[in-house]
């Protein structure tokens, strides 16, 4: 049986643009992408911290260094300036998922790449 595990988690990007005019996606910044190992046209969950939506879209990479864009019919639940989250998941086998740690993306008020570090998730003391 397979298992639907966070793989990565791009933390707390600044929305730079929306534009209903383009045909859907998220647009961004290629080094993010290349740093998160997200794939061109891979499905993307975007969770909006500013005003709580929660979208699925694909990603491709954006057209500037630090630009991050929702297009088409994702432009209407983001606007510039709002705080996002990028989520993928991926398909383990349950040996797999017995030490699979996702990977966390850093970034910067810019949209750039500060660190990645695997996950680490300990449970509090009761």
């Amino acid at each position: 049986m397979l298992m639907q595990l966070l793989r990565v988690k791009i933390q707390q990007l600044t929305v730079t643009e929306s534009s209903a005019g383009y045909p859907g996606s998220i647009g961004l910044p290629p080094e993010l992408m290349k740093a998160s190992g997200l794939r061109l046209f891979e499905l993307v969950h975007v969770n909006n911290l500013t005003n709580g939506n929660r979208i699925l879209t694909y990603a491709v990479p954006s057209k500037q260094e630090t630009s991050v864009t929702l297009n088409g019919a994702a432009s209407k639940h983001c606007i510039a300036g709002d705080l996002i989250h990028i989520i993928a998941f991926g398909y383990y086998t349950q040996e797999e998922a017995e030490t699979h740690r996702p990977l966390i993306v850093h970034t910067d008020a810019q949209n750039r790449l500060l660190e990645c570090k695997t996950y680490s998730f300990q449970h509090a003391e009761r």
